[in-house]
C-alpha cells in the first residue's frame, strides 16, 4: 500500500522582523527573486522540513547562510537575499574527507559529525573535499562566522584556491534533516506473551469464637496497580532523538481512561500509568469460623511488534519497534475460612 507524505519542504520568508509584512511561501529553488518582486527585502522567515540556502546575490552566488527547519524571527542580515536554495539531499550518515592539498592529496581526515578543527591537527589546513553522503557546511571561523562553504552529496571540490578559501576551513557540520513525522500502527493480533506470575500482596485473617456473627475489621483496602510501556526501535532505526509519537492501546493493556501513550526517541521511551484499585473485603465473620484472606496480584509481560511509518524529505519509509508490556494491574482477593 502506498503512503502519499503530508508534509512539504517549504519555506515562508518575510519582509520585516518577527514575520510581519509582505511574504512568500517557496517549495523549490528561486535562482533570482527579482522575478517575483522580493528581493533584498527579506528579514524573517519559517522552514518547513528539509533545511534552506540564502544565498547574496541570484543564481545562487555571494556569500550564503544556511537555515535548517525552525522560526527566526531576526535574520543576521536584512535585505540582502536574492535567491534560495532547497537542500532535497538524504542527510542521513553524512561523511565528509577533507585534504591538506588540492586535488585530494595529502594528510586527509573523514568526519561524520559536526566539528571544531581547532581542537584538532586540521585547524585552516583543508585545500580540498570529498562529500560521501549528507550536505555540509565548512566555516571560516570555529565560532561558525566568517565565510563559508556548501558541500553536498557526491561533491568533488578539487582546489578550494580557486574560491579564496585555502587553508581556512576552521568548523564544519553536517545539515540536519526536517523533524520526521511518525505514525504507529500497533500490531495487538501479533501479541505475545512473554511470562505471568502471580503472587501475594496483602494477607488478612479473621477469627471469631463466639456464637454471634462479629465485624471484620477492615471493609476495604487501597492497592496501586501499574502498567509499564517499554518501546524498543530497531538497531537500524532512522528516527532521531526528540522525534515524538503516540501509540494507540486497546483496554486490556490500560489502566487509564487515556487510550494512548506518547513515545519520545531519546527521552521518554519508557511510560508508566499508575492507578488505585480499592478491594473489597468481607463486612461479617460467620460464629466459630476463621477466615484467611490472601490479595494477590498478577503481573503479565507481552511484547507487541509496531510498525512506524516515517515520513521526512517527502519520503516514506517503514520500519518496527518493539512494545513491551509488563501488566501488574490485576488484583483479586482469594478466601478461606475454616470452623473453630
Amino acid at each position: 500500500m502506498s503512503v502519499t507524505p503530508t508534509k512539504v519542504n517549504k519555506i515562508v520568508v518575510y519582509e520585516f522582523p518577527d514575520f510581519k509584512g509582505l511574504k512568500r511561501e517557496f517549495i523549490s529553488d528561486v535562482k533570482d527573486l527579482r522575478e517575483i518582486s522580493f528581493n533584498d527585502c527579506i528579514c524573517s522567515l519559517i522552514v518547513i522540513g528539509q533545511p534552506w540556502i540564502a544565498y547574496e546575490h541570484i543564481q545562487f552566488g555571494g556569500w550564503l547562510r544556511e537555515y535548517e527547519e525552525g522560526e527566526y524571527s531576526n535574520i543576521e542580515i536584512h535585505d540582502t537575499i536574492s535567491s534560495l536554495q532547497l537542500i532535497t539531499d538524504d542527510l542521513r550518515n553524512p561523511k565528509i574527507t577533507i585534504y591538506e592539498h588540492p586535488n585530494y592529496k595529502g594528510k586527509n581526515q573523514t568526519f561524520t559529525e559536526e566539528t571544531n578543527l581547532c581542537y584538532g591537527n586540521f585547524n585552516t589546513m583543508a585545500s580540498s573535499h570529498i562529500v560521501e553522503k549528507g550536505a555540509w557546511i565548512l566555516y571560516e571561523n570555529a565560532n561558525r562566522r566568517g565565510q563559508r562553504i556548501l558541500a553536498r552529496a557526491g561533491e568533488r571540490f578539487a582546489d578550494y584556491g580557486k574560491i579564496g578559501f585555502n587553508d581556512k576551513v576552521s568548523y564544519l557540520r553536517p545539515l540536519k534533516a526536517g523533524c520526521a513525522i511518525v505514525k504507529s500502527n500497533v500490531l495487538w493480533d501479533k501479541m505475545k506473551k512473554e511470562n505471568e506470575i502471580c503472587f501475594m500482596v496483602d494477607e488478612f485473617i479473621g477469627v471469631n469464637r463466639s456464637d454471634f456473627e462479629q465485624e471484620f475489621s477492615s471493609r476495604s483496602k487501597e492497592y496501586e496497580s501499574s502498567v509499564t510501556y517499554d518501546f524498543k526501535f530497531s538497531n537500524t532505526t532512522t528516527i532521531e532523538a526528540g522525534v515524538e509519537f503516540k501509540l494507540m492501546l486497546i483496554p486490556s493493556v490500560s489502566i487509564k481512561i487515556s487510550n494512548s501513550i506518547s513515545i519520545e526517541k531519546g527521552k521518554s521511551e519508557t511510560v508508566t500509568q499508575r492507578d488505585r484499585f480499592q478491594l473489597t473485603l468481607p463486612a461479617k465473620i460467620p460464629p466459630h469460623t476463621k477466615i484467611t484472606i490472601t490479595v494477590m496480584k498478577k503481573a503479565v509481560t507481552v511484547i507487541i511488534p509496531v510498525e512506524l511509518t516515517v515520513e521526512q524529505n517527502q519520503k516514506i519509509t517503514i520500519e518496527y519497534g518493539e512494545l513491551r508490556c509488563q501488566m501488574g494491574s490485576t488484583i483479586y482477593a482469594e478466601y478461606d475460612s475454616e470452623k473453630i
